[in-house]
């Protein structure tokens, strides 16, 4: 799970909607990846499109460091 993600994704009002269009993919894909309901992560490209685009004021790491859920 990405809680850092996700608390930024709150303070921003940012969506999952936004990123999955972003990124060219299906919004119930991105929420799954970011709620670890997967094993599989963001890919590294996709945390830096993210965070450029979204989240400039944030690390990358801080961002996409997986905690358990």
């Amino acid at each position: 799970m990405y809680k850092n993600l996700n608390r930024a994704m709150n303070e921003e009002h940012v969506t999952y909607t936004q990123i999955a269009e972003l990124l060219g993919k299906r919004y119930q894909t991105i929420s799954d990846t970011a709620n670890g309901s997967t094993k599989k992560g963001f890919y590294f490209q996709e945390a830096c499109k993210i965070q450029k685009v979204f989240f400039p004021k944030y690390d990358v790491q801080y961002l996409f460091t997986r905690e358990p859920s």
